[in-house]
């Protein structure tokens, strides 16, 4: 693809000459037919070493190369990369392999492939894929486009949006852990709820997502989990929400919009967690934390205060001596 056909397409603007692309790869592997991208200034040197035939950058870089210019170069660039790189093609239909009950409703796009099951009353919507050793439980519904890979497990009755990518191992609906000691044992409390995911999420491989006791666990569109996320029972998550690898949200917390969990951060259950806030990695979240609230460590704190409080952790086997020090001199003046 020429760079003329690429800066079309991302309604950008480029300098030099209009040369033919056949891939991307990053600054430092680049060759003379791969176009990479400057995204972070602190690299700027590297970009100008680059053996790239192209590079996407912010600003016009005093280099003898094509260049596109635009606001968002790492978001140009991710458009690139599916410019020229097509997804996988999946050729319609049902494999005589696999299970699908004839009172389920599968389009006719979409593609199962062997050994996935399809149970009772499921509906199956227009071009989705589901890879091999996939379970879809009774009555769950499944979106338009959406792709469940090897493995996926969805319970009955709960229900997947349009455009979701769904990766192997994950569980949705499992029951949430519920439990009441009667005197001389655990007694399992029922869970009657479903999951609902909406539009266009990812879910990360190997995450699992707890089925409410007796209303709903609900995901909310453009959500984002990273490999190995927990979510509890009833917990509900707001639109656009980012969650990193290894978090981990007890029952019934509420995450709003627009929220950044980093990786291994933990959620109390009943927790409130505003719109627009950010949690550092393994930060541990006790409180209800308010709109746009910046967090760090265990239990969570301003990030700030953290920081700093970080900063003096590293100074105290200097000053357990300092104060060892002044203590001694203490007791020489007593002594006089």
């Amino acid at each position: 693809m020429y760079i003329s056909e690429i800066t079309s397409l991302l309604s950008a603007s480029f300098t030099g000459e209009d040369i033919d692309i056949k891939g991307v790869s990053t600054i430092e592997e680049a060759t003379s037919s791969d176009i990479t991208f400057l995204s972070n200034p602190k690299y700027t040197s590297k970009a100008l070493h680059t053996k790239a035939g192209a590079i996407i950058v912010k600003q016009k870089l005093k280099i003898d190369m094509p260049q596109i210019i635009i606001g968002s170069p790492y978001l140009a660039f991710a458009r690139v990369v599916s410019f020229l790189y097509q997804s996988k093609k999946h050729i319609p239909g049902m494999s005589k392999h696999a299970c699908i009950h004839a009172n389920s409703r599968v389009d006719t796009s979409a593609t199962i492939y062997p050994h996935a099951y399809i149970g009772r009353g499921a509906k199956v919507g227009p071009n989705c894929v589901i890879y091999p050793g996939c379970f879809v439980g009774e009555d769950v519904v499944i979106g338009d486009n959406t792709i469940l890979y090897p493995n996926v497990a969805v319970y009955d009755g709960c229900e997947i949006g349009k455009g979701c990518i769904i990766h192997a191992g994950v569980v949705i609906g499992s029951d949430g852990f519920g439990f009441v000691w009667d005197g001389q044992k655990h007694f399992k409390v029922p869970q009657r709820g479903k999951v609902i995911i909406k539009d266009d999420v990812e879910i990360g491989s190997n995450c699992t997502i707890d089925r409410a006791a007796l209303t709903t666990t609900h995901i909310g569109s453009d959500v984002k989990m990273d490999n190995l996320v927990q979510i509890g029972h009833n917990v509900t998550i707001g639109d656009h929400t980012i969650i990193v690898a290894q978090t981990g949200i007890a029952g019934s917390a509420h995450i709003g919009k627009s929220v950044i969990l980093a990786g291994q951060c933990g959620v109390g259950g009943h927790i409130t967690v505003g719109d627009g806030c950010v949690a550092g990695a393994r930060a541990g979240i006790a409180n209800d934390l308010p709109k746009g609230k910046v967090v760090s460590g265990y239990p969570a704190i301003d990030h700030n205060k953290w920081l700093r409080a970080q900063n003096i952790y590293k100074k105290l086997p200097d000053l357990l001596k300092r104060i060892k020090a002044i203590e001694g001199r203490l007791k020489d003046l007593e002594k006089d």
